[in-house]
């Protein structure tokens, strides 16, 4: 398979991926081997690369690569939200559970080098992140109304869990309570949903991968951890919520 093909592909799989809270795009990315391009690329987003040079453009960002990828995402999950949509309301208990076992066996295989390895502080931190994910769960739903301020906030706490391995975007919208009507939105192209939560998640797009790539290099198997910990926790609230 070229690299343009895989790119595709895993488009594909990443944007169908992340319409399930219990599966993280990222770690599809990782299971392709392009996650380290992405960032990279999401990295480079700053205003002095920005230019009308094609040619510098694709060097800079992979343009040739990151097109096709994301093309590819975009249609993954139009063509499925509203599948996604119909397992979500239909069958929600199973639904949950199915998903719950697998973020408590994704967040299990991910942290699994770091824990066995019995650091203290890798431990501490895959406690915190338990800690973490149920506070989370606290605020959810009930207490969050849908308005702008708070659409706003979910397009960015999405897509910043989006970028990390591991970390469902949609698992945190259905925490707080944003999952459902913006599948629905998704599927019904609802832009007076979808326009405040694609502000949000460019946001998280200028900021947020310089972010991720500074904790990689300085805390990976700390950060690793707690991801870890946020994911099984999140995994026992879908189970047991």
């Amino acid at each position: 398979m070229n690299e343009r093909m895989k790119f595709v592909l895993a488009g594909f799989c990443v944007g169908f991926a992340e319409l399930l809270p219990g599966i993280s795009g990222s770690t599809v990315a990782i299971f392709f081997g392009i996650y380290e391009k992405i960032i990279k690329a999401l990295s480079a987003i700053r205003l002095k690369n920005l230019s009308f040079n094609v040619r510098k453009l694709n060097q800079i960002f992979n343009l040739d690569l990151m097109i096709p990828f994301i093309i590819s995402m975009i249609i993954s999950v139009l063509v499925f939200s509203k599948f996604i949509l119909f397992l979500h309301n239909e069958f929600t208990s199973i639904f949950n559970i199915i998903l719950g076992i697998l973020m408590i066996v994704g967040g299990y295989l991910i942290a699994r080098k770091e824990l066995l390895s019995f650091g203290i502080y890798r431990n501490l931190f895959f406690l915190i992140g338990l800690i973490v994910s149920f506070a989370l769960s606290n605020l959810a739903i009930d207490s969050i109304d849908i308005n702008l301020v708070n659409l706003i906030f979910a397009g960015f706490i999405a897509f910043s869990f989006f970028l990390i391995p591991g970390i469902s975007g949609s698992a945190i919208l259905l925490i707080f309570g944003f999952y459902s009507i913006i599948i629905e939105s998704i599927a019904i192209l609802n832009f007076t949903v979808l326009l405040p939560f694609g502000i949000g998640a460019f946001i998280s797009l200028l900021t947020m991968p310089k972010i991720i790539s500074y904790l990689f290099e300085k805390n990976r198997e700390t950060i690793i951890s707690f991801f870890g910990g946020l994911i099984i926790g999140t995994g026992l609230i879908l189970i047991f919520y």
